[in-house]
């Protein structure tokens, strides 16, 4: 099965080679970076250009890019986009046009991004991946229903829902199942155990939510993310993919889009099995 998880953060405590040696021991083919080192006191974001006259960062991903030149099989990434940031159109057009780089991600998870995604001020960045044609991830947590005006004016760019939108109770949950109206809206299924209180491996009260969640949108709008240097509690990044691969609950069609083939669709990143041609034979 083709595996592809579709967020794990390279951070200066883990480098490229043992996330590397990692993915090999658990059939993971590949991986898409959110390069993240963590916040200053200051508000600056790692790696990345502090702001402070626009109360904003601009996210620099040294690491992904490397670790994506080196392994173009095993890495692509992302970049994330302040909304805030005067440039910020000429760092979409930058991501659109690096080799590695498939697709751009917003986050607004303090109050005054909260606001701001409502009142519409996200638009930018919006605009400027239609323009580019590039997906845009995005971490909402328990607001995800916000995205529907963007994702209702740029219906040909694919939004993706990071962690199912973090919801903290089943009304908030029904929130986000009610955005499978959107076609162009996909889920990321990443933090099941700690979103649904599914304590022990293997996490069928998660298993449960990841059904509805197939129900709503289709196995081809659901993509699967370890996040694994975020994980909390005491299961592992095995733990996060075996719940799913081995799960009897799931289809094979179901585990093979969900484990990858869905990433791989939305950010334009065919597998090396698709890439290949085999040579020809002369009788």
């Amino acid at each position: 099965m083709d595996i592809v998880d579709s967020q794990i953060h390279l951070h200066i405590t883990l480098n490229a080679e043992e996330t590397l040696a990692s993915m090999n021991s658990l059939g993971i083919q590949a991986a898409v970076i959110d390069e993240f080192w963590g916040f200053e006191e200051t508000g600056r974001v790692n790696p990345g250009i502090l702001l402070p006259e626009h109360q904003a960062f601009r996210a620099t991903a040294p690491g992904a890019e490397l670790a994506s030149i080196r392994n173009p099989e095993r890495f692509s990434y992302l970049l994330r986009i302040h909304h805030r940031d005067p440039q910020l159109a000429a760092g979409v057009k930058a991501v659109a046009d690096a080799p590695h780089a498939r697709a751009v991600r917003i986050v607004a998870r303090m109050e005054e991004d909260v606001k701001e995604l409502a009142a519409g001020a996200y638009a930018p960045v919006f605009d400027a991946a239609a323009d580019s044609g590039l997906p845009v991830f995005t971490m909402v947590p328990r607001v995800a229903p916000l995205l529907r005006p963007y994702a209702q004016a740029h219906p040909d760019i694919p939004i993706i829902v990071d962690h199912v939108g973090m919801p903290e109770d089943d009304t908030e949950f029904e929130d986000v199942l009610r955005l499978a109206d959107l076609p162009n809206v996909a889920i990321k299924w990443g933090h099941g155990p700690e979103l649904f209180h599914a304590a022990e491996y293997p996490f069928e009260p998660a298993i449960d939510k990841l059904l509805r969640v197939l129900d709503a949108f289709g196995r081809e709008r659901v993509m699967w993310a370890s996040d694994y240097s975020a994980i909390s509690g005491d299961h592992r990044w095995a733990d996060e993919l075996f719940s799913i691969r081995e799960s009897t609950r799931l289809s094979l069609q179901d585990k093979e889009w969900i484990l990858g083939r869905t990433v791989r669709t939305v950010l334009n990143w065919p597998s090396p099995a698709e890439l290949y041609t085999p040579p020809k034979i002369r009788h």
